[in-house]
């Protein structure tokens, strides 16, 4: 018999630890209806390959999982977010080549999710459907000033540093001596150290 899966959708939100899954189920026995499934991941940063990673780990089903990507290139913010004086970050990289190289494992880049193609398109193709993006845009702080020259937010100045090409036409003007960054968190720091670090500690 056809079962008829278009309905069911996951979400999954990573954590540190573990993770967080809000389901939609339809019927509740899937489990037990079929052994192999065709999956969508829509997007190839951390969350999408770990997610890839735990479905080829299955040992009670089979998967066929296809990575959609906005981008040309897959890994997300490991490859765009991370500060290039640490390289270190980036070594899950070496996986995530390894998972993208099994045979049941497609990458397809240049596809942007709910432009080029809807969720129900996706929906009527697979069986899963995991949402693994991140956010599209930034927040806005909702103060004056905050579109004036000169004022970026983190996402455009981070991804200028580090070559991502949506963000090449940025062009911050560095001559100045003085620099304010609102916020403290990890990539607050992270435009504070490049920043204030020599050129010749980035040229290493």
């Amino acid at each position: 018999s056809v079962v008829n899966f278009t309905t069911l959708l996951y979400t999954i939100k990573f954590e540190m630890l573990g993770c967080r899954k809000l389901a939609r189920l339809s019927p509740p026995s899937l489990s037990r209806l079929l052994s192999h499934y065709k999956v969508a991941v829509v997007g190839s940063g951390p969350a999408g390959f770990y997610t890839t990673q735990e479905l080829l780990k299955s040992t009670s089903s089979t998967f066929d999982v296809d990575i959609f990507e906005k981008s040309a290139a897959p890994f997300g913010l490991v490859r765009y977010g991370v500060a290039p004086d640490h390289p270190e970050v980036k070594n899950c990289i070496s996986t995530f080549e390894e998972i993208a190289s099994q045979p049941n494992v497609r990458f397809l880049g240049n596809v942007a999710v709910g432009y080029d193609l809807k969720v129900d398109e996706l929906l009527q193709r697979y069986h899963v459907v995991v949402l693994a993006y991140g956010a599209g845009s930034d927040n806005s702080l909702g103060i004056p000033g905050e579109n004036a020259p000169g004022c970026y937010p983190s996402s455009k100045f981070v991804g200028w540093f580090n070559g991502v090409p949506d963000c090449s036409s940025l062009d911050p003007d560095l001559s100045g001596e003085n620099v304010a960054v609102i916020g403290h968190g990890n990539v607050a720091l992270d435009c504070a150290r490049i920043l204030a670090a020599p050129i010749e500690h980035l040229e290493r």
